[in-house]
């Protein structure tokens, strides 16, 4: 099959309305109403839904202000809402070419992901993969939906045939303290921070160390709650021990210093520096030294574990006979982070141990992005940074003729898998102080 691709907002916004009667208008309406209701709630409330579920609160939004004003305007145009847009306009032009049997899953996915924490971001991952290609002249298929393989896009041009395996990492997997159970924690708790009519915060840190996992119980997050509030009003240095966990409460000044921490940046910094990597924080900072709650867990995070597990299972589905390739998304990761050097060199370190194993010779790369909205780099194009980390033992008999790895290069994505160049860099460089030795001896060759 080969998909239109429409960039203007005008022809975009004529496929939400049969992207919602897929679906069905009255579970649409039902979930958007939910998902807008938590967005207007607290900060946190409205974090978690933003960050996890900015696709259906955009297509929410936009298919309201269609409803009232009679049309989008160009002027609402930006990247989530051209995102969004595309994906419901490819989601239509699929359904629109796939079978009885691909249409009937297709529209079970798209409700079911209505009732997921993860939402459409499984689907969105393959559809943004179909529709790209599409874009760059190759005939796709959607094996997975129609029940012809186990593998979800498959491509063609030239003569030439590959696969694709779509798997999505959570903002959880791997983590000792899930997200959305901790910023539920913090939502109940909202009153403790921010106590009602107070001018002034409580100038504290309550350190929550848990002996393992945080569980998902409602009881015991109720016990976690409870303690907490009860710590409050308990003087500095005071613990508390539950059934899973250890509370204490610290002196602000002596971790944060006296003046608060406005930046968000700044603090989660600061707070990973002093409680550990991966230890979650909060804080009511304003002029006030604030009431800050951190939780972290005596044993660290794991997040390679089940990228390695989503990458096996992507090759067990591959096709040995083709050239195959394993996209990977994640929900905790921005499309920024995916520049940092580090970061490309972690994924890279994943990929490498995934391609020494014997069932890895006929993929072609592992592909990694983000679920977020496209980045918009001029009027009329998006781009989707990928890290993109080649097979470097690929099978000769696919090696000559990879299929897009010009178009991923070139036109998809920008790889980034090769750190060597930002390692390259002397650190001199990136420090930018007019107080550093280094900027002294720069300004010193300069005036010579």
């Amino acid at each position: 099959m080969r998909l239109p691709f429409y960039n203007d907002i005008g022809r975009l916004q004529a496929y939400l309305p049969r992207f919602v009667a897929m679906i069905g208008v009255k579970a649409w309406d039902k979930r958007a109403t939910a998902l807008l209701q938590q967005a207007r709630g607290t900060t946190f409330q409205s974090h978690v839904v933003e960050r996890y579920h900015w696709l259906e609160l955009e297509l929410a939004y936009l298919r309201r202000w269609r409803q009232k004003a009679g049309g989008l305007s160009p002027r609402m145009e930006s990247a989530a809402s051209i995102s969004a847009l595309r994906f419901a306009a490819a989601c239509v032009e699929i359904d629109a070419r796939l079978n009885a049997r691909g249409r009937a899953e297709l529209r079970g996915r798209l409700r079911d992901a209505l009732k997921s924490n993860c939402g459409f971001a499984p689907l969105y991952l393959e559809v943004l993969h179909a529709a790209a290609l599409s874009s760059h002249g190759f005939e796709v298929a959607l094996p997975d939906l129609e029940k012809h393989a186990r593998y979800d896009v498959e491509g063609q041009r030239n003569g030439i045939a590959f696969a694709i395996e779509c798997k999505h990492i959570t903002a959880d997997a791997g983590r000792r303290i899930h997200q959305k159970d901790f910023y539920r924690i913090i939502h109940e708790l909202f009153d403790t921070l921010v106590p009602p009519g107070s001018g002034q915060a409580i100038p504290a840190i309550i350190l929550v160390t848990l002996d393992d996992r945080l569980p998902a119980a409602d009881a015991a997050r109720r016990e976690l709650v409870d303690v907490v509030r009860q710590i409050v009003a308990e003087p500095l240095e005071t613990t508390i021990r539950g059934g899973f966990f250890e509370v204490v409460k610290l002196s602000y000044a002596a971790n944060f210093g006296l003046d608060p921490i406005a930046d968000q940046t700044l603090f989660h910094d600061r707070a990973q520096e002093l409680f550990g990597a991966d230890c979650h924080a909060v804080t009511t900072a304003d002029r006030h030294a604030g009431l800050t709650i951190v939780l972290r867990s005596l044993i660290g995070d794991d997040h390679t574990k089940p990228q390695l597990d989503a990458l096996k299972a992507a090759a067990r589905q591959l096709p040995t006979d083709k050239a195959a390739f394993v996209a990977l998304q994640f929900d905790d990761l921005d499309f920024s982070e995916l520049l940092f050097p580090h970061v490309a060199e972690r994924l890279q370190m994943v990929a490498n141990y995934f391609f020494a194993t014997r069932e890895c010779a006929h993929i072609g790369a592992a592909v990694f992005s983000a679920y977020r909205p496209s980045m918009r780099i001029d009027p009329v194009n998006e781009w989707n940074p990928l890290v993109v980390c080649w097979n470097p033992v690929l099978n000769e008999e696919w090696k000559a003729g990879l299929p897009f790895q010009s178009a991923i290069v070139m036109q998809i994505a920008r790889s980034i898998s090769d750190t060597t160049r930002s390692r390259r860099a002397p650190p001199a460089e990136f420090n930018r102080s007019p107080s550093s030795a280094s900027y002294r001896r720069r300004a010193a060759r300069r005036r010579i």
